[in-house]
């Protein structure tokens, strides 16, 4: 509810309450006074003060309490003031308890007059020590809750149980208890919202913070890429060179280390190549060009002649079929590449017997699918879930059978994206798998 309609239906209740307790019109506008100052703020403590200030220029007391339930439901000290000094420390709170207490639970007024010479009030040890002669107490109610007590007392004696002076009392407790809540919920909202600002900032630095640590790594890995990549080429090519002047003298060992030394410095090269594209998707550095092309003309084919070699070594049915009428996707073509260089690599490695197949179609809705089915070793169910995270592979440790770094899937999940096309991997452990990628 708006600000101005509360303070509207505050004023409406007041005059409605006024008027059947026949109070007259100079009453009704003091406490109209009283409360369209208390409403014109919603900070806690200026709520409190100026409600305290009238209930004690009302009644003509000499000070004043406000108590009120914490989330315990333990009365708290909130506000103390007299009529000349101001303030009362909280070390200085000293009220009738008994009064307070019986108003709280009951939450009905008590008025009291003459204290020192009425007996049953003398009983009170804190009435009788304060020398208290005159205490106006209400709860303050609103909305049927409790949530606290306003006191006002005083060592003279004042004639207070009259009607307009109790009425009046009580009048503005009920309205004081409304401006209190309502200065409650703003505060709470207040420091909810502080609160909420303060998690989002940190929020922010964290995020900026692993943003830095990503890109620090990322670009650590490129650099170190880099400084790999260049000493295994001159390596690789010195090595070339020397095993064609000494070809004719090579004996089978020979032939066989520098043959580990090629398949070594492939090795590594094709690692850095990984860790270098995956940090440039990761940094957003990567360039992306798209342009149109013939998957299968200028793609497919050329790596299926590249492996093709290998695949004959090893005795592997291998086979591409484009059964497509027509193969021309927009893309950009060196992520393609990679993506089908990779899958095509990984079937190779790790199909030892049997045949590896790939299938170029056109789906019912125009789609180009283009699908690599191997009869290799095949991926386990519990590991599936984990296929594109990096550096992550079923076998782990240097036990493992087969090569790899654990990114090659992972880039080519990053590179479809990069391309808008779907990956889709169907597997069975011990049987083989199906990576089927749609443009």
């Amino acid at each position: 509810m708006e600000f101005s309609k509360i303070a509207k239906q505050v004023e409406k209740d007041i005059k409605a309450e006024l008027f059947l307790n026949n109070d007259s019109s100079k009453n009704l506008d003091i406490i109209l006074d009283i409360v369209n100052t208390i409403n014109k703020t919603l900070i806690f403590e200026d709520v409190l003060e100026l409600v305290l200030k009238n209930a004690i220029s009302l009644t003509g007391t000499e000070r004043g309490f406000i108590v009120l339930k914490n989330d315990e439901g333990v009365l708290e000290f909130k506000l103390g003031m007299n009529s000349e000094t101001g303030k009362i420390k909280k070390d200085e709170f000293s009220v009738s308890q008994s009064v307070v207490d019986d108003v709280f639970i009951t939450g009905e007024s008590k008025f009291i007059e003459s204290a020192q010479s009425d007996v049953e009030n003398r009983k009170s040890k804190s009435i009788f020590i304060l020398d208290l002669q005159t205490i106006l107490c209400s709860p303050l109610i609103t909305s049927g809750k409790k949530i606290g007590v306003i006191y006002v007392d005083s060592k003279h004696l004042h004639k207070i149980k009259i009607k307009e002076i109790t009425n009046m009392f009580e009048i503005l407790a009920g309205q004081a208890a409304t401006a209190i809540r309502n200065a409650q919920l703003y505060n709470a909202q207040l420091a909810a919202n502080k609160s909420l600002e303060e998690s989002n900032r940190q929020l922010i630095i964290a995020k900026e913070e692993a943003e830095k640590s990503d890109r620090l790594k990322s670009e650590f890995l490129a650099q170190m890429s880099h400084e790999i990549r260049t000493p295994i080429h001159i390596l690789m090519s010195y090595s070339s060179l020397i095993k064609e002047e000494i070809e004719g003298s090579l004996d089978n060992d020979m032939k066989s280390s520098f043959n580990a030394i090629e398949h070594a410095g492939k090795r590594i090269i094709r690692t850095t190549e990984l860790i270098l594209n995956m940090s440039e998707i990761s940094t957003g550095t990567y360039e992306y060009s798209e342009s149109e092309f013939d998957i299968y003309d200028g793609i497919l084919s050329t790596i299926y002649n590249e492996y093709q070699i290998k695949v004959n070594k090893n005795k592997i049915k291998f086979a591409i079929e484009n059964n497509s009428e027509q193969s021309i996707v927009v893309a950009d073509k060196y992520s393609v590449y990679q993506i089908f260089t990779q899958i095509i690599d990984n079937a190779v490695n790790y199909t030892e017997n049997g045949e590896i197949t790939i299938f170029i179609n056109n789906s019912k809705n125009n789609k180009l699918e283009v699908s690599v089915s191997d009869t290799g070793i095949g991926i386990s169910d519990e590991y599936m879930p984990n296929i594109f995270m990096p550096f992550t592979q079923e076998e782990q440790g240097y036990t493992r059978r087969f090569e790899g770094n654990g990114l090659g899937l992972s880039l080519v999940k990053k590179y479809c994206d990069l391309n808008h096309a779907e990956i889709d991997i169907q597997s069975i452990k011990g049987k083989g798998t199906k990576v089927l990628v749609t443009f």
